[in-house]
């Protein structure tokens, strides 16, 4: 071997040995680099919240045996008939253990990414996310019987304690949904595996980023709540309509809680299963909005809780067979003439005042924004079933026409609220006209401007988040046009 040669392989080697050291220090420098401390607010944590009611479903028969199985019944000579398995077969509670998951989320961003396509190019999306983390920290509610102080060989009663017990793990299946309210439009998340390790970078979060699919596949180990880590996972959209402003976050998978209820009066032996069951399972509702545009979307503007200002329109309806802007405009509006405005308003679906294509989503003005103030105080009536305006007017002491005019954008003139509606009651919080417990219901007085938030997130107070029960495919969609459906409690 020459000497310039020996020379020549020397050197690559000293380059191939400084290229491993420097690898090596680099490894070693990021496995002691301290976790990132995240700074105070960043984070927003919703804690589980589980209610022993939720152990406990109301009574109902078990048509295995009172139907398939009628021939059990019988009178006993010796003991009542309420001991016979027949008997004990009607309006039997059903129990369960409920556990909850801690909630932890980062604020909603968005990234631009590059997303493969099935053409095999590359396209630039605009990706809305959040980082979230889960912890596991027991206190799970359990039923467990007591044992009857009366001293029987035989009890007649079985009593019921709950108590709090913990697991080793448990898993989060997340059911993420992201609703736009004034769109109307729902989005599942999606996994866009060419986002993560950018928004990996961007976040720095303790921990490694999981989808949705690798978050279902994780033990959720219990932990302290002190010094728990937790699992740490990304949700991720695309596609999202740009003029989403108004949007809330459901998710499913944080609690086992639900409940039922039966539509059908007789269920009979031989039905398809849960035919004429509703099943509804616990989720937890976040609400954001966005005061941006669609012309320039950032990432810094997205903002959690509910908006202080009033998003307007407030009425939304979907043209049917014969409708016209005519007819829409004095239906709703109580005057024709204001057909024009409508059109102004859907010029974004609405080609031509003169053609209303059937199913289109159109939005009106509202319609008694001169009559009052939007911060005038107002307390919420949620109607029983048969309740009219009258009877309500009485209960408050005030005038029916009063209840009219502030409700006016809801209850049409002439007609009586729906079951289980809210009907705002004005009222005047001068000296003379205080609540009567004014440290408790001063808590229950809205402003127009809130209760008309409220409406449009579907709450049932004005707050960030609430727990709601919904359906076991896709959440909600309960609406402020749909009052029936929204969970409000009654404010007395």
């Amino acid at each position: 071997m020459t000497r310039e040669l020996m020379k020549s392989v020397l050197t690559t080697l000293a380059c191939y040995a400084a290229i491993m050291v420097l690898v090596w220090q680099t490894s070693h420098v990021h496995a002691q680099q301290p976790e990132r401390v995240l700074a105070p607010g960043v984070l927003t944590t919703v804690a589980p919240v589980i209610e022993e009611g939720e152990t406990y479903s109301s009574p109902a028969d078990l048509i295995e045996i009172s139907k398939a199985r009628a021939y059990l019944k019988w009178q006993p000579t010796h003991t009542a008939s309420t001991r016979t398995l027949y008997q004990r077969s009607l309006q039997v509670p059903l129990r369960r253990n409920v556990w909850g998951l801690e909630f932890t989320f980062k604020p909603f961003r968005m990234t631009e990414v590059d997303v493969p396509q099935a053409s095999g190019k590359m396209q630039r999306k605009t990706i809305w996310y959040m980082v979230y983390r889960v912890r596991y920290l027991g206190e799970e509610v359990h039923f467990e019987a007591r044992a009857d102080n009366i001293r029987q060989a035989e009890p007649r009663y079985t009593r019921f304690n709950n108590v709090r017990k913990d697991a080793q793990f448990r898993y989060f299946i997340p059911y993420f949904t992201l609703r736009s309210h004034l769109q109307q439009k729902e989005y599942l998340d999606r996994l866009i595996p060419s986002a993560i390790d950018e928004i990996a970078a961007i976040e720095k979060v303790p921990g490694r980023l999981l989808n949705s699919v690798q978050m279902a596949n994780t033990k959720i180990s219990k932990e302290d709540a002190d010094s728990g880590k937790g699992v740490w996972g990304v949700v991720t959209w695309s596609d999202i309509d740009p003029r989403t402003n108004f949007f809330s976050l459901y998710i499913q998978g944080l609690t086992n809680a639900y409940r039922y209820q039966d539509t059908v009066e007789n269920p009979q032996v031989g039905d398809e299963i849960a035919a004429g069951r509703v099943i509804e399972l616990k989720t937890l509702q976040l609400n954001f909005y966005r005061p941006g545009d669609t012309v320039e979307l950032t990432k810094d503007n997205i903002f959690y809780g509910l908006p202080n200002a009033v998003p307007r329109p407030e009425i939304i309806y979907t043209t049917e067979p014969g409708d016209n802007l005519k007819s829409l405009a004095k239906r709703f509006l109580s005057d024709e003439s204001r057909a024009l405005e409508i059109y102004q308003l859907n010029r974004d679906v609405l080609s031509t005042p003169n053609k209303l294509p059937v199913g289109t989503l159109i939005r009106f003005p509202r319609n008694n924004q001169e009559r009052y103030n939007d911060l005038q105080t107002v307390r919420l009536h949620t109607t029983r079933r048969g309740e009219t305006l009258a009877a309500i007017a009485q209960k408050y002491d005030i005038q029916v026409r009063d209840i009219q005019l502030i409700n006016a954008d809801y209850i049409a003139n002439g007609e009586e609220p729906q079951a289980g509606q809210m009907v705002m009651i004005p009222v005047s919080l001068n000296r003379l006209n205080r609540p009567q417990n004014a440290q408790k219901d001063i808590y229950k007085i809205y402003t127009l401007r809130q209760v008309a938030i409220m409406r449009l997130y579907g709450m049932n107070k004005f707050a960030k988040q609430q727990w709601i029960y919904t359906g076991t495919n896709s959440p909600v969609f309960r609406t402020a046009e749909n009052p029936a459906t929204v969970e409000a409690q009654p404010i007395e």
